[in-house]
């Protein structure tokens, strides 16, 4: 039922010529990148004040919106804390590294990101939508509580 078969080769293999082929296949086609210095975040000081201005605004009226409630507070007190800690040591980590390289932005330049190029209104735009919108929840609950009178 089955048959025993055998293949063989019809001429003589050759390594070299096995061999070359397979090595041009497995040569990267260039070098990777080599990263600057210090490049740092890139970013203007205007961008890390306004985010920093949107989280203080956040919890200046998170604060004021929660009336006399002292749990409250503590808790919005803490979680500022938490918010200094985490700017602050992101702060002392960049800046072992030494002087950043000036922004491109502060150049009159485009910044360029992992998906390409872009102008100071976009990099602002996509840094410092969601601490505005943070920012704006806050005063909306802060509003909101001023007219139905929660907290008193």
């Amino acid at each position: 039922m089955f048959e025993e078969r055998s293949i063989v080769a019809e001429r003589e293999a050759v390594l070299e010529a096995e061999l070359q082929p397979l090595e041009s296949i497995l040569q990267p086609l260039a070098a990777a990148p080599v990263a600057p210095k210090n490049a740092g975040f890139q970013l203007p000081r205007e961008v890390w004040t306004a985010m920093l201005a949107c989280y203080a605004v956040f919890f200046a009226a998170i604060f004021a919106a929660t009336g006399g409630s002292g749990a409250a507070r503590f808790a919005i007190v803490v979680s500022a804390l938490y918010t200094a800690v985490y700017f602050g040591v992101a702060r002392i980590g960049a800046r072992q590294a030494g002087k950043e390289t000036e922004s491109p932005l502060e150049q009159g330049k485009m910044l360029d990101t992992w998906t390409g190029l872009m102008d100071k209104r976009a990099v602002y735009g996509q840094i410092l939508i969601v601490p505005l919108a943070v920012a704006l929840f806050s005063v909306g609950i802060l509003i909101i509580c001023l007219f139905i009178g929660i907290g008193d």
